[in-house]
């Protein structure tokens, strides 16, 4: 039986370096070695709970609080928190004693301390659960889709001033606030009361008191451009307008905080209403997915999608999505509704290629299963240099190529370091010594430009000008321990929120480099030697031309888009393109 002794060693303050390129550098290259791991896409579903398909669960709140929600359904949740009776106008029931029939309302009053207390409770629990959330706040009774019960405007803007520090105490959970506040479901319809200046009005003082890092969203891209102060969209939200650059020069971080949901997704080539119909009046899809394209990089974007509408264009498949989904960066959609589609998806082979996501791979590969494993962020190492000796100066550094596959960016701020790890036999007893350190990188390494695929429209041509490959160099100091000088030690990439393992990203890699016990991606071994200096070791290096053949890169072969990947080409779709 082995002892097993573990020297643990938390590096909390390292002079470190981190440095985010999306081009070649020769200089750092020089004296890494290329490691010999999979870089393939595993076809996984991961585990980031920051992005998916959501599962919904109402959460109703009293003027005596309520009861929190103690088990959430899910990993992610679609909170819909409901204060219906906190309104004259939402009626609750129908009284009947006595052979009565009488409507029971709300009352239109101030939140109280006890059914915010409850909203906390509920964001703890789903804290303890491990689970992210996306908040929707309404005044609908238990989500049954009642009209009219909005209260008078200046209730909602007392109860958007009351709801913003429990917001705002709890970013670390919320993935991004879908504003409702507003008419049937939360989604600004089927209220007589509903304006456009209200809902802004309301959106930007939600914007005012709470931090940057809540995303907030309206329910379509004509009430968020009044929250950004358009008010002539048709003609104005065109980002390469004057008036729009106008207004996002004023708005500033503003412009990429505010998104939409889309609880009509899909469903038609309008997505029930979400875009209008006549672009001189209202913003139109096109006009709308290039905004969200643009301004809505790291900010979620999903909702609801449905069954095709009777004598409308048929845009509900994975084919669309497996385009649209990359511009418009969809990072989140509804598990249970609209539930005849999603089973659709699930019988439903997905017949392209895309990347690893191949057919010719997977016997199975429906078209749900790609879309799942493409909402929002995938992160796949496929190439990994590091420094395979560390000398007297403790300098490592690190040329790693991450693709993202996924339809989206990380839409919040991750902590990135360096988790290294080591062990030996030692001792007549045989004993088995660990060492483990972690070394923070500084902000500049962040993966929040980590970026998917760009795609542009060019008349009739579809191109891909960015297939998701991005580099990053890292240069950090170590730590040195002289009795560990000469061993073997691995080291891992962390990508994470918190400081809990959950916090951390699933990388899309095989399972054997993906070591979650330790939080993070294998991206190479080396060894400790202080009787030289990490620069002046020589190495060898693959020819610079040799390493860039390898990288895929796209090209245009008559007014089509090839991805080349060394003497392979496929098309825009993924398809393999044969020779000739």
């Amino acid at each position: 039986m082995k002892k097993i002794s573990e020297i643990t060693r938390n590096v909390v303050q390292i002079a470190v370096i981190g440095i985010f390129l999306f081009a070649t550098v020769p200089l750092f290259a020089a004296g890494l070695v290329k490691q010999s791991i999979d870089t393939t896409d595993a076809m996984a579903t991961l585990e980031n709970f920051d992005r998916g398909f959501y599962t919904p669960q109402v959460l109703h709140l009293k003027p005596s609080g309520g009861k929190p929600i103690e088990k959430p359904y899910g990993k992610l949740l679609h909170l819909r928190a409901e204060i219906s009776e906190f309104s004259s106008n939402a009626w609750l029931s129908i009284d009947t004693t006595g052979g009565k029939r009488d409507t029971v309302r709300g009352v239109s009053q101030d939140l109280t301390e006890d059914a915010l207390n409850v909203l906390q409770q509920t964001f703890d629990n789903i804290r303890d659960f491990g689970g992210r959330v996306i908040v929707r706040i309404c005044y609908d009774p238990w989500y049954n889709g009642r009209s009219n019960v909005t209260p008078a405007h200046e209730w909602v803007l007392k109860h958007v001033k009351q709801l913003a520090p429990v917001l705002s105490k709890n970013t670390d959970v919320i993935v991004a606030l879908e504003m409702g506040m507003h008419g049937a479901y939360g989604e600004m319809h089927s209220d007589t009361s509903i304006t456009y200046d209200r809902v802004a009005e309301a959106v930007n003082l939600m914007l005012r008191n709470t931090p940057p890092e809540l995303k907030i969203l309206t329910r379509t891209g004509n009430y968020s451009a009044k929250v950004l102060g358009f008010d002539n969209w048709g003609v104005d939200f065109h980002i390469d307008g004057e008036k729009f650059a106008e207004i996002a020069k004023a708005k500033g971080d503003t412009m990429y905080r505010v998104g939409m949901f889309n609880d009509g997704y899909l469903g038609t080539q309008y997505d029930y209403g979400t875009w209008g119909a006549d672009c001189k009046t209202s913003i139109c899809r096109e006009e709308g997915v290039a905004w969200l394209e643009k301004y809505s990089i790291n900010t979620p974007y999903g909702g609801e999608a449905l069954t095709t509408a009777s004598g409308y264009e048929v845009i509900n498949t994975p084919e669309f999505l497996a385009y649209e989904g990359f511009r418009t960066h969809t990072s989140y959609l509804n598990i249970q509704w609209n539930n005849n589609l999603i089973d659709s998806w699930k019988k439903t082979p997905f017949k392209q290629k895309d990347f690893d996501y191949d057919p010719a791979r997977v016997d199975s590969l429906s078209g749900f299963k790609y879309i799942n494993d493409h909402l929002g962020y995938r992160f796949v190492l496929r190439e990994s240099w590091i420094t395979d000796t560390v000398g007297a100066d403790g300098i490592f550094k690190a040329k790693l190529r991450i693709q993202n596959v996924g339809f989206g960016n990380l839409t919040r701020k991750m902590n990135v370091s360096l988790y290294v790890h080591g062990s030996r036999q030692e001792g007549m007893l045989d004993t088995l010594a660990i060492i483990t350190y972690e070394v923070p990188l500084s902000d500049s390494v962040d993966f929040m430009k980590v970026h998917s695929r760009k795609i542009e429209i060019k008349g009739a041509d579809t191109l891909m000008t960015f297939d998701g490959n991005n580099e990053i160099l890292i240069e950090a100091e170590m730590p040195k321990y002289k009795d560990w000088n000469g061993w073997p030690l691995d080291a891992f990439l962390r990508v994470c929120y918190g400081t809990e393992m959950y916090d951390c990203i699933h990388f899309a890699n095989d399972p054997s480099l993906v070591r979650m016990g330790y939080g993070g991606i294998y991206i190479g071994s080396f060894v400790v030697d202080e009787s030289v200096t990490s620069s002046a070791i020589p190495r060898a290096l693959q020819p610079r031309n040799i390493q860039k053949q390898n990288a895929p890169f796209v090209q245009r072969e008559r007014n089509s888009v090839i991805v080349r990947d060394g003497e392979k080409r496929y098309k825009l779709n993924g398809a393999k393109v044969l020779k000739k």
